[in-house]
């Protein structure tokens, strides 16, 4: 069986992949590199598609895009391509944590085609049943259908002869129940 939301969010956690490596690619210029307008314009594009894309995937995946907290630090700790070139430590740092990030949103999309796969194993004839019997509305149908059929069982079971025998024994341990209900209204 295939989920199309989850199909949605695979392909989304790829392509995000594919502008984190395009942002990591700025990362690993040499330090000291001279940064033309046209390289900064190109690594601030990257930063906005990345910063939209990760709040979108948080938005979308169920359990959350857990590198987002991560994602933001780096691209804030990353005002310009010029700033950062100029400051080795610091690039080295951003490095480091982009790769952090980078094992982390492989992880994500690891478990991501892992739920994939084992949708692949259930047949739908299953998931139907499945929905089926979690519905409110089967789950009343059900309950009458089984006190239908109860009281088929019963109305064949009891005769009259039997209904009658049991309803004086019952009289006979419960003396309350032969008396007539007008008898105790004239009492009162």
């Amino acid at each position: 069986m295939r989920d199309k939301k989850l199909e949605r969010n695979i392909e989304g956690v790829k392509q995000f992949i594919s502008m984190w490596q395009d942002f990591s690619a700025f990362l690993n210029l040499p330090p000291e590199t001279e940064v033309s307008e046209e390289e900064e314009k190109k690594f601030m594009e990257i930063k906005s598609a990345i910063a939209r894309k990760c709040q979108q995937l948080q938005e979308e995946i169920e359990e959350g895009f857990p590198v987002e907290g991560k994602i933001i630090d780096i691209l804030s700790q990353s005002p310009t391509l010029g700033s950062i070139l100029r400051q080795p430590m610091h690039l080295k740092k951003l490095q480091n944590d982009w790769h952090s990030a980078y094992i982390s949103i492989n992880k994500l999309l690891g478990s991501l085609e892992a739920k994939r796969e084992a949708l692949a194993k259930v047949s739908r004839v299953k998931m139907l049943f499945k929905k089926l019997l979690t519905s409110p509305l089967t789950s009343f149908i059900i309950m009458v259908l089984l006190t239908l059929f109860f009281y088929t069982i019963l109305a064949r079971l009891i005769t009259p002869e039997k209904a009658e025998v049991w309803k004086e024994k019952l009289k006979e341990k419960l003396p309350f129940l032969s008396q007539p209900v007008e008898e105790e209204l004239e009492e009162e």
